[in-house]
Formats: C-alpha cells, structure tokens, sequence
C-alpha cells in the first residue's frame, strides 16, 4: 500500500471513529504535553528530540481534540504542526490516543524529508493522573505522502508529560 493511500486510509477511519464517539469524561482539561525522546529512531536513533503540543477540549466534541505542536532535535531540524487527537479511554485511568497533524517541516543538519510539508500520524498510550494529567508514550511517523522528489519519511519515539491546564 503506497504512503499516500495509508494517510488517506488513517484519516477516514479517524473521522469515522470520532463521529460516532459520546463522551463520558466531562472533566477533560486542556493539555500542554511536554516530551522528550528519538527521532528517526528506526534509521539513526541517535536523534534527541523536545517537543510542546497544546491540546484543547471542545464540548462540541468531547473526545476529538484540536492540537497544535513544535518537535525540535539536536541536528536543528524542526516540525510545526496542527491537526486533531482523539482520546479513547480505557477505563478511567488509560487514555489511547490516535492523532493527525500536517505541518511545516525544516531540516536543519538532520533528515531530509524532501518536501516542507509532512503528514504526522500518531499513537500514544497514557496514564490520567488524579489531577487530570497525563504522562505515557507516543510512537508517530511523519512523511510527506509522496507529494515530494522523495518520501522516506522518519519515526519518534517520545515520553512525555501532559499539564492540565
């Protein structure tokens, strides 16, 4: 399956998937996620990376939540993105949550992508805290859906910490 057909394939099911979700956590606060971990980790997993997102939560739609993001690595690459997360929970204390996120990607002295911009899918696992944080695990791939010279895209794996805000 060609990478423009599995974005394309991961977007519809997001969609589908959080049209038909009710939410049961009323009390779901904003998120600011602060993570560290590897990039590229499949290739050159010598690539540490920092990264801030910003999650809101809309009562309209109370598990799908809007995000915005910046991911910087020690080569001075850099990836700014937006797009949408939406949180499953596992119980009251295990959220799993898919994200899509298309941004502007710069690569500083690190990978070249080939096309500034990339298509971010994403899934995390984590913890919900007592006050409502979060702290766990996401692995994510950005590519650029062979819109660009080249598609040979580039993994992360990143731990992060997320503040109810």
């Amino acid at each position: 399956m060609n990478c423009k057909l599995k974005t394309l394939c991961f977007a519809a099911t997001f969609i589908l998937f959080a049209s038909g979700l009710r939410s049961e956590e009323s009390k779901t606060p904003n998120l600011l996620n602060l993570g560290v971990g590897v990039y590229d980790i499949i290739h050159d997993p010598h690539n540490v990376m920092l990264q801030v997102e910003y999650r809101s939560f809309l009562k309209s739609f109370k598990y799908a939540r809007p995000l915005i993001g910046l991911m910087g690595t020690d080569k001075a690459t850099f990836y700014v993105y937006g797009g949408m997360a939406l949180d499953i929970f596992l119980g009251k204390y295990v959220a799993l949550t898919p994200s899509f996120a298309p941004g502007i990607y710069v690569k500083g002295y690190g990978k070249n992508l080939w096309f500034p911009l990339e298509f971010r899918s994403s899934m995390e696992l984590s913890f919900i805290l007592p006050n409502q944080g979060r702290i766990g695990g996401q692995f994510y791939h950005i590519s650029n859906a062979s819109i660009g010279h080249k598609n040979p895209g580039a993994e992360a794996l990143v731990f992060f910490y997320a503040l109810p805000l």
